[in-house]
């Protein structure tokens, strides 16, 4: 006959504190940017090679000036490369820049996945190259721009290599790029991260720039530069942003458990 009563496993009595410290663990600080359900991944998926470039971001922030836009950045680069004048050629891995331009509205403006609402630019550093995959797809909010934590659904935003250092190799040709976006607002971060995106770009000397949204590439990078100068709504007054540096990179979320994807 089977007994009632408390577990006499000694395994489940040993484990449990174990567990019960594990469950704390994820609600302190420690998770870092993996905590509060925010971005876990993007990917960069061939059309033709089947190659696919997953990103973990280890750092995202995103900023907004009105409802209607937004500019997400992500990266799994370590701190070291966001410091005033980082040799780019010693880091491995991805920056991300997303610019929603349009929050859709029902009955207004179109919701479907093969509409235009965001740009994307992910920029790829890989064994001293670079290469800037850029495009175009539907972003599907969550939440209003301007929240403490805002993001949305993009998938299937069309992407090819816009730009490149003269070694770089392209692996993916056409490409879709994908993410589940949940970036916690952070102006101070964001512009940060911009900043790198500029310094990474015009370190680029081979460009094939097609129109994007009907604008050239180079206006559409002065006119969202403007727009993040533009952005007050920070909790940090711009006097008080230091640079980063390689001592200070800025604030940083703990690092993942697990070590970014590598290099193309």
């Amino acid at each position: 006959m089977p007994q009632s009563g408390p577990s006499k496993n000694p395994f489940i009595r040993r484990s449990l504190p174990f567990v019960l410290a594990g469950a704390i663990a994820c609600f302190s600080a420690s998770c870092g940017i993996f905590g509060g359900g925010l971005t876990r991944e993007t990917t960069l998926a061939s059309a033709e090679t089947g190659f696919v470039l997953n990103t973990t971001p280890r750092y995202q922030a995103y900023l907004s000036a009105d409802i209607n836009t937004a500019d997400f950045f992500l990266s799994d680069l370590p701190a070291d490369a966001f410091a005033d004048n980082a040799d780019l050629s010693q880091f491995s891995g991805s920056l991300i820049q997303i610019h929603m331009f349009l929050a859709p509205k029902a009955g207004s403006t179109p919701i479907e996945f093969s509409a235009t609402s965001a740009t994307v630019r992910q920029i790829v550093f890989a064994q001293g190259q670079m290469g800037m995959y850029s495009g175009g797809g539907f972003l599907l909010p969550s939440g209003t721009a301007g929240d403490r934590t805002f993001g949305g659904k993009i998938h299937s935003a069309s992407m090819r290599l816009t730009a490149r250092t003269p070694g770089f190799a392209d692996k993916l040709g056409p490409a879709e790029f994908a993410s589940g976006l949940s970036v916690p607002k952070d102006v101070s971060r964001a512009k940060r991260m911009s900043l790198l995106v500029e310094r990474a770009y015009a370190q680029m000397p081979i460009r094939n720039l097609p129109k994007i949204l009907g604008q050239d590439q180079n206006d559409a990078f002065n006119e969202q530069a403007g727009h993040l100068d533009a952005d007050t709504s920070e909790s940090t007054p711009d006097a008080k942003i230091e640079k980063p540096t390689q001592a200070n990179p800025g604030n940083q979320p703990t690092p993942p458990s697990t070590p970014p994807p590598g290099p193309l």
